[in-house]
């Protein structure tokens, strides 16, 4: 199983996934995309496409195949787009959360519209305090920035592992791409998790994603956050290896 980070995101983010894989004897191999966690981070180009590009060069080096891939948020987004158009070695898809099939979807286009420009600008004068607003509202299970090592650890992760180049491009992608063509060139089998009440990216994303890929299903998770991986993470492993067996 190959997992692909979120925006701003590096591999760690998942490492208790990737121990619950591992005690039931799955390899599991965490990216971190070019730009974020130990990558390099040139100045660019950053786009949906050098990512998926990326993971594409990653298999071959691995000499990986039938692999299932894993893409949360961005990095759901971003494993789409790897899928649909480079991914002769991909077996199965798993979008947690994607930004897809674009980030300004729905009912709810015109907040995540002004949101998503809020984030660019943010970027470009006080990513601190930007960033700081992004942790408030990503989990269920953790809440106050102030006495909680693990958000801030998150905080951390966000700001010291993701170069400011490559951060801001990935806002400049999920306000700008469209992934809709994608959806019909996915010929794998597909699960698509989503939280209810995720407050980042809305159910109706999970739910488009669902309808327009083939042999593709909605597993909903109800108490979670946007990190359905961290909020409900039993859920979220069993699921893992139901899919996979």
């Amino acid at each position: 199983m190959v997992f692909v980070p979120g925006w701003p995101l590096a591999s760690t983010t998942f490492e208790y996934n990737y121990l619950f894989l591992a005690d039931h004897g799955y390899r599991a191999i965490g990216l971190d995309l070019r730009g974020f966690g130990l990558s390099d981070a040139p100045y660019g180009p950053y786009t949906y496409d050098v990512w998926a590009r990326d993971i594409l060069k990653v298999l071959e080096a691995l000499s990986l195949r039938d692999v299932t891939l894993v893409g949360h948020s961005m990095g759901g987004a971003v494993a789409l787009r790897h899928a649909a158009r480079f991914g002769s070695r991909v077996g199965k898809l798993v979008l947690a959360e994607a930004s897809a099939p674009r980030f300004v979807y729905g009912p709810q286009s015109a907040d995540l519209a002004a949101g998503i420009a809020g984030l660019i600008s943010g970027y470009a004068t006080d990513r601190t305090a930007t960033i700081r607003g992004l942790t408030a509202n990503f989990f269920a299970t953790h809440t106050d920035i102030t006495t909680d090592p693990f958000l801030q650890f998150f905080e951390r992760q966000c700001l010291d592992q993701a170069s400011l180049q490559a951060s801001r491009a990935g806002l400049i992608a999920l306000r700008d791409e469209d992934l809709i063509p994608d959806m019909a060139r996915v010929k794998v089998p597909t699960r698509v998790f989503h939280a209810i009440n995720d407050k980042i990216v809305p159910l109706d994303h999970g739910q488009a994603l669902a309808s327009g890929i083939r042999d593709a299903r909605l597993v909903t998770f109800d108490t979670a956050g946007h990190a359905v991986y961290v909020d409900e993470r039993d859920k979220f492993n069993a699921e893992l290896l139901k899919f996979i067996r």
